[in-house]
């Protein structure tokens, strides 16, 4: 019989051998599981000590271009999975920045240490689904420059500003073909499909980030501690 197990009882000496078997056959199953599992919860205890946390983490930080990256996670049933944006640099540790990076399917945009991208950033009740354009710097904190380029469109086309907030345009796409990037704005009040379209620049971003620096407004995320800039051009802007 294995090792550490039970002897034989002498009640059992006078039963037939083919019980005797059976039992002997039964308390070596038996004692060779709780060996196995001894030995499975020493190793468990032993890894324990090694420090798999920071490991895990880091796995999960994927890093995409120019010292950002995303944390995948899951946003809901109806939502599905999403991903926050981080930055990452030459820390040691990467810099939750934005929370929602969105499913909106276009691209994060880089230079350097910044980032353009289509989030999606949560209403008043923290619900998701409509859509921002933000802009942010290394570690942050980042800016919500929807209306900042909406500005710009109305100044470019010669539109009133006070028409496209009436009309409630939001930002609906963000590409870049060739080298060039452009921003797409959809009013359903207007009743248009095809939206105003309009190239920007770099120069321009950095413009708007600079001017937001100055004289945007520190708020939160909804339900989170996460900071963001935005520069407030009517009462009820969100």
């Amino acid at each position: 019989m294995a090792a550490g197990c039970p002897p034989v009882p002498i009640a059992l000496s006078g039963f037939d051998p083919l019980v005797r078997s059976r039992y002997i056959e039964y308390m070596s199953t038996r004692c060779a599981l709780v060996s196995i599992l001894t030995f499975l919860g020493c190793l468990i205890l032993f890894s324990g000590c090694k420090p798999a946390a920071p490991v895990k983490q880091a796995a999960a930080f994927r890093p995409l271009q120019n010292g950002f990256g995303v944390v995948a996670k899951w946003v809901g049933v109806d939502s599905g999975p999403g991903a926050s944006l981080f930055y990452k640099g030459t820390n040691e540790t990467p810099v939750l920045v934005w929370r929602d990076i969105g499913t909106h399917g276009y691209p994060i945009l880089y230079t350097n240490d910044i980032a353009l991208l289509m989030a999606d950033k949560p209403d008043e009740q923290g619900r998701l689904g409509g859509g921002a354009l933000i802009a942010v710097q290394g570690t942050g904190p980042a800016m919500d420059i929807s209306y900042d380029l909406l500005h710009l469109y109305s100044a470019k086309s010669n539109v009133d500003f006070s028409v496209l907030v009436r009309l409630a345009y939001e930002p609906r796409r963000l590409q870049q073909s060739d080298g060039e990037m452009s921003v797409t704005y959809l009013s359903f009040e207007s009743g248009e499909r095809t939206g105003r379209k309009f190239s920007i620049t770099w120069e321009e971003v950095f413009s708007i980030m600079e001017d937001v620096k100055r004289t945007g407004r520190t708020n939160k995320i909804t339900n989170t501690d996460i900071l963001y800039l935005q520069k407030i051009y009517w009462s009820r802007q969100r």
